[in-house]
């Protein structure tokens, strides 16, 4: 059974598991839905942490996803969101409406090139390429299909692993991260003074500290077709469990 308990203030942790295995467990710093309608300029909120963000260019958020369209639409976050170092991952949906060949493109980024700078995006072949540092040699989802992608780094065990719909793809034995210095975070083109935008939209954002298990990033791919629980809900149910099985086991003696 996976249980995801979610907070809106401070972190939010994902557990996973049952019984004895319940071990493993990250801490969620950021997350953003892109639900309701944003304007350029307007401030997109952190639902779990406090580093919000601002659209710029042409960005919008409509129809419970970011909208980018590949000329001047970004959004600028004021810190590096993204852990620099050690065990952390990435996760967000995402759909390119363009194949964008050609052109170097970015997903997300942050830092500066040769920093190393972090980025997660496409070559002019398209290519998938992560950071400064690795290049998988894989390709994503074509243009118009709406797919699931995970960065998953292993401080501890010194491997980067990437996902697609929940299935590992690539993984290289480093731990990537950002060197010091350069632009901070932003969601659909590089740092400077590169500009390298994204033509599509993202969903979903989820940044955490720790490295999420396969088991994890397949739940997140997932689609969601239940409601999360609040914490709140999950402390009820509980309550009422541990209230009804010694009536249940009563009445089953009786």
């Amino acid at each position: 059974m996976t249980f995801i308990t979610l907070a809106r203030a401070g972190t939010l942790a994902l557990f996973l598991g049952c019984g004895p295995g319940l071990a493993h467990a990250a801490t969620l710093l950021h997350y953003y839905d892109f639900n309701g309608d944003l304007n350029p300029g307007a401030t997109l909120v952190d639902l779990a942490g406090s580093a919000n963000g601002t659209l710029q260019g042409g960005a919008q958020t409509h129809n419970g996803v970011l909208s980018l369209n590949g000329q001047d639409a970004y959004v600028q976050f004021a810190d590096m969101i993204i852990p620099a170092a050690g065990s952390y991952s990435v996760a967000f949906n995402l759909t390119r409406n363009s194949e964008q060949s050609g052109s170097f493109v970015e997903w997300l980024s942050q830092g500066q090139s040769g920093g190393p700078g972090f980025y997660i995006g496409t070559n002019p072949n398209g290519a998938i390429r992560v950071g400064d540092s690795w290049t998988p040699g894989v390709s994503p989802t074509p243009a118009g299909v709406l797919a699931h992608y995970a960065l998953v780094v292993d401080g501890n065990a010194n491997l980067s692993t990437l996902y697609i719909d929940g299935n590992s793809i690539a993984s290289v034995a480093m731990a990537i991260g950002t060197g010091g210095g350069g632009s901070p975070t932003r969601l659909g083109r590089q740092f400077d003074p590169a500009d390298e935008f994204f033509n599509g939209s993202l969903d979903e954002l989820r940044i955490y500290a720790g490295a999420l298990d396969a088991r994890t990033v397949a739940t997140l791919a997932a689609p969601q077709t239940t409601k999360v629980p609040e914490p709140s809900s999950l402390a009820l149910l509980s309550i009422a469990l541990a209230t009804a099985l010694p009536h249940l086991a009563a009445r089953r003696r009786s």
